[in-house]
């Protein structure tokens, strides 16, 4: 458990749910009190056991679910916004996201619709779409294209933008790990509430995505803007969405801006093999991890192979519907 963060008449209570004694991450959302409200920033995840933990450490800390003045939310993730149906089931209060978020949080039928011509195309691209773990995902995206009234926010979303205020929190879009990541930063307290985008022992996952033109997004030069954003700030205190918060700032977005330049290197030196398809590709780099992790595999070469293409590292032949990936220096 995290300690509570006090500064004036301000306090952070954490909420640190871990889905086993031994997982090495967390799913964080955190309590903020001032003078006049409480806060909810980030709200778990949408399971039986957690529901009982959340409002176990409430009570822990002496608060009660209609207790909560307003819910915000760092990104659409469902590992963020478990608990948001919940609470205003018990109390009408306002919900705040990214405007990038509102249609992915309210599963809006045509977004969801285009996102899973999105993936098939693109996993075809990549020579995985046939692959079971493949299949399994493009199911799970009609299953939820289906039951999307039963699993959309129920209730009106409020969007921020950047640099908007909210109370004492300014808000900060730092995409990379989603297109909707935002940060609510208090210039008073120096404290960043940062969801995914900076982790203090690893790297978030630059997941793909796609923009409002339905363009792939690139995600991972995206990341490496938002940490050397992360730079220019006076951090005294960060606060994560699934690792323990930290006070090292500058050098945990050093750290992380290190793990990304290694990341290139391993896709560059396979690629001196010869032409390879995406699946070729991600077998070689990951292996087994391929189909253990499918998603998160898939998004680090479809991400790094996006942005080798952008910095005329590598061609990539798109003429037929399996791409063919090369070194350019080769």
């Amino acid at each position: 458990m995290e300690p509570i963060i006090q500064l004036g008449n301000k306090k952070v209570y954490p909420i640190i749910y871990k889905p086993t004694p031994n997982s090495r991450d967390s799913i964080n959302c955190f309590l903020l009190e001032d003078a006049y409200s409480l806060t909810l920033i980030d709200a778990g995840i949408e399971q039986p056991h957690y529901k009982h933990f959340f409002r176990e450490q409430l009570a822990a800390y002496g608060f009660q679910m209609h207790d909560i003045s307003q819910i915000l939310l760092t990104h659409h993730h469902n590992d963020h916004t478990g608990m948001v149906n919940d609470i205003v089931a018990c109390k009408n209060i306002p919900v705040y996201a990214s405007d990038k978020a509102i249609p992915r949080l309210r599963f809006d039928t045509n977004f969801l619709h285009y996102k899973i011509i999105f993936f098939e195309q693109l996993y075809e691209a990549y020579n995985v779409l046939h692959r079971a773990v493949a299949t399994k995902r493009i199911a799970k995206l009609n299953s939820t294209y289906q039951q999307h009234e039963q699993l959309k926010i129920q209730a009106d979303i409020l969007p921020l933008q950047q640099s908007q205020k909210l109370g004492d929190l300014c808000i900060h879009y730092f995409p990379g790990h989603s297109p909707d990541s935002i940060a609510f930063y208090d210039e008073a307290t120096k404290w960043l509430f940062a969801g995914d985008v900076i982790f203090a022992n690893s790297i978030p996952n630059a997941l793909v995505d796609f923009d409002e033109q339905g363009e792939l997004l690139p995600t991972v030069r995206q990341q490496q803007q938002s940490f050397h954003a992360l730079q220019s700030f006076e951090l005294s205190h960060v606060f994560a969405g699934h690792q323990p918060s930290f006070t090292n700032t500058k050098e945990v977005i050093e750290q992380s801006l290190k793990r990304m330049e290694l990341k290139w290197p391993r896709i560059e030196r396979v690629l001196q093999q010869g032409e390879l398809t995406g699946q070729q590709l991600a077998q070689a780099v990951y292996g087994a991890k391929l189909d253990q992790a499918f998603i998160f595999v898939m998004s680090d070469i479809i991400g790094y192979t996006h942005y080798g293409e952008m910095q005329n590292k590598i061609t990539i032949n798109k003429e037929n519907p399996v791409w063919l990936f090369n070194n350019k220096g080769r």
